[in-house]
């Protein structure tokens, strides 16, 4: 896989997570009584981190990664990995900007 192939891979994971579980997990407002909206907004915060943790690999190699490129003096593997962190958080960003903009808009 090219580099920007994982690019836009990570990019995708991260709003997906974001997306299907905002809209998967307010289906529980049916049984509780709930505004769905609310739900919505809440449960995309909440799954931010987990959503670019689990898109740059849900692992600590990443971050072991991160860690060789940054003591090793890899500067093109270090760069790699803050790229990848920056579309993860992209994509999230996305996710919840979608989930707000779905509810009624407002700030995320």
């Amino acid at each position: 896989m090219t580099f920007t192939d994982r690019l836009v891979y990570i990019f995708c994971t991260s709003l997906g997570i974001i997306l299907g579980g905002a809209l998967i997990g307010s289906l529980s407002t049916i049984i509780t009584g709930e505004q769905p909206y609310f739900t919505m907004r809440k449960l995309a915060e909440d799954m931010k981190i987990w959503a670019v943790v689990a898109a740059i690999g849900g692992s600590f190699s990443s971050f072991e990664a991160l860690g060789s490129g940054l003591f090793s003096g890899e500067i093109r593997l270090l760069a790699k990995q803050f790229f990848y962190v920056i579309s993860s958080f992209a994509g999230a960003e996305l996710g919840i900007y979608l989930i707000y903009t779905l509810t009624g808009g407002g700030n995320p």
